[in-house]
């Protein structure tokens, strides 16, 4: 009767195990197609993508803010905040707590994508 209960309680945990794998993995197909969907959307179709993929790469090299983005891209302000604001937005950029003079740096789940996006940036460049 022991050997039973032991073999029930492996069994179940046997099952819970593979749920929340199952879970884990779900959820994870769940964020990955939507980034890479966002990422096809952002740098290659509509309109600015070219200037979106220079601001991902420039952030890449080091956090900026958006004046250190317009001077060294030779891109005005305005333009420069609306691709940041459109990079914020699906989660490719996150702003630091500043108002003034607001660094930006690449979310953690844009990294996680970055294999994609160099290829869509192929394509784009």
């Amino acid at each position: 009767m022991m050997k039973q209960n032991a073999d029930e309680r492996q069994a179940l945990s046997s099952t819970a195990s593979r749920d929340v794998e199952t879970s884990l993995i779900t959820r994870f197909a769940r964020t990955t197609q939507p980034m890479e969907k966002a990422l096809w959307y952002l740098f290659a179709g509509s309109r600015g993508g070219t200037n979106r993929v220079r601001i991902v790469r420039e952030l890449g090299d080091r956090p900026r803010n958006a004046n250190e983005l317009a001077d060294e891209l030779a891109v005005d302000y305005n333009t420069i905040t609306h691709h940041l604001d459109m990079l914020k937005e699906h989660n490719v950029v996150e702003p630091s707590d500043h108002d003034y003079g607001k660094l930006y740096f690449l979310t953690d789940q844009f990294e996680q994508h970055e294999e994609t996006f160099e290829q869509i940036a192929q394509k784009v460049d």
